[in-house]
């Protein structure tokens, strides 16, 4: 019998992928929720660990009749961007277990996707139980690209984008929590003149020319960074396969509590968990590209290794011919 989710009801698909057009919804909710899907760039995975190579360093030259033309020595680096499984468990009522599946998944859509969402961007941001080896924090730091928060959030924000200028670099937007709204208001540039523009007409919230995304409540850690300003074209996400799922009915919550902080069993509450697992990808190509606004006791953690490495007797004409050796790249400037 052909499977057909709007006459199914979930008590009969007790596990499995997430209807196609219902799981391309909560990929499209979690892209619009994320601040960092929202601003950085998308990059197709179609396996769990993807590997690309790019030259820097390639020059053009002016040539007289007769003369030698020049040759470039370019250097090749190579970035790793790899997809991790993401899990999440969302308590409901066995009631909703009678519903179709379509109907089932209307109903969980939005807490599925919020929850996608958050994790990823506390993730990416702060590097919050992350399994990726950068975080935007951590790149800051690591190229020593980081401006103590002031009570002038001009001077911050120009601050920030000043590292990024001088790695000939140009910030495109501003990831920042909503609680920094107010501080925006109230500031002024050199000339007297508002630095925030608040969104309208479909168009968003910008500062100093620059486009802002608000993280979702819940998921900025306050006490690592104020702003994270970026060249975005740097900062790559992706996602692999569909999402997965399957219902407990059995087990103890451990990491969801009730009203009384005590983790919910299932089975004594009458009630069921839908676990979604999403394979969503990671990576900062350039450390150089991100600049932080912290504060004074900021409790961020740079990353440990440079964002790419350099490739190294490497044929010019098969660069992924040989493998990769250690190396880094410029890092950037002193923290300011």
């Amino acid at each position: 019998m052909t499977f057909n989710p709007d006459t199914t009801t979930m008590q009969d698909a007790m596990n499995g992928y997430i209807p196609t057009k219902l799981g391309t919804d909560i990929i499209t909710d979690v892209k619009t929720g994320s601040a960092i899907m929202k601003l950085a760039k998308a990059r197709v995975m179609t396996k769990p660990v993807e590997e690309f190579t790019f030259m820097s360093g390639v020059g053009a030259y002016w040539v007289g009749e007769g003369e030698k033309i020049q040759t470039s020595k370019p250097t090749w680096m190579k970035g790793t961007i790899e997809a991790h499984k993401m899990a999440v468990i969302i308590p409901t009522s066995k009631e909703n277990l009678k519903h179709s599946v379509t109907n089932f998944f209307e109903l969980m859509k939005p807490e599925i996707a919020e929850a996608f969402y958050k994790k990823f961007d506390q993730a990416a941001m702060f590097g919050t139980g992350s399994p990726y080896p950068q975080s935007l924090i951590g790149s800051a730091l690591l190229a020593k690209q980081s401006v103590v928060e002031t009570a002038n959030k001009y001077e911050d924000v120009s601050g920030a984008m000043e590292f990024l200028e001088d790695n000939d670099l140009d910030a495109n937007g501003i990831a920042a929590p909503r609680s920094q709204r107010r501080k925006y208001r109230s500031t002024k540039d050199e000339q007297g003149l508002p630095i925030f523009t608040s969104a309208h007409d479909n168009t968003p919230a910008d500062l100093l020319g620059l486009p802002i995304a608000w993280t979702p409540k819940g998921s900025w850690d306050k006490t690592k960074a104020n702003e994270f300003v970026a060249n975005w074209d740097d900062v790559y996400y992706g996602i692999l396969d569909a999402i997965e799922y399957s219902i407990l009915t059995e087990a103890t919550l451990t990491t969801v509590v009730d009203e009384n902080d005590k983790p919910i069993n299932l089975a004594e509450s009458d009630m069921v968990a839908i676990k979604a697992t999403f394979s969503p990808a990671f990576m900062v190509l350039r450390d150089e590209s991100v600049a932080a606004v912290v504060p004074s006791d900021g409790k961020g953690v740079a990353n440990k290794k440079p964002a790419r490495r350099k490739v190294v007797k490497h044929s010019i004409l098969n660069p992924d011919s040989d493998p990769a050796d250690a190396g880094t790249g410029d890092t950037g400037t002193a923290s300011k």
